[in-house]
């Protein structure tokens, strides 16, 4: 019995969070490995995002240099213009906390509400990490649908 509860635990977690297609936009101290993105098919070129809810999604990179602060920004590409949906310090949600080694490898957790008054659109998501000289660590777009 416990078997197969754990087993269903774990197959539900493995269906919910999975690795979808990114274009890396500019990282320089630090490799992507993957995006994870919560509710989303694997390898997924577009996710949908409903309103009324939270995106979850996490990015595993591994830094090429050691990073003492990390902030993120969020922006959302629409009508032709970068629209900023949050900023945040990013060690806050980073599993092993800054500064990070060189050489070490990570995971960064965002979090983002989908406010109900976002009209339903195709955009282009972006997730931009700097290091505390303003240097883009990790960059990263994925392509969504709000529905």
């Amino acid at each position: 019995m416990k078997l197969q509860v754990y087993t269903a635990i774990v197959l539900s977690v493995a269906v919910a969070v999975n690795a979808v297609q990114f274009v890396d936009c500019g990282s320089k101290s630090c490799k992507i490995d993957s995006v994870d993105v919560s509710d989303c098919a694997a390898d997924a070129q577009s996710c949908d995002f409903a309103r009324g809810t939270t995106a979850n999604m996490t990015m595993k990179f591994t830094t090429n240099k050691e990073v003492d602060d990390l902030k993120n920004s969020i922006k959302g590409y629409v009508s032709g213009t970068w629209v900023p949906f949050s900023n945040a310090d990013a060690c806050d949600s980073i599993d092993t906390k800054c500064p990070i080694k060189s050489g070490v490898t990570a995971t960064y957790s965002l979090h983002i509400s989908i406010s109900k008054l976002y009209p339903t659109i195709s955009l282009a998501i972006k997730s931009e990490m700097k290091d505390g000289s303003g240097v883009d660590c990790a960059c990263f777009e994925v392509q969504g649908k709000i529905v």
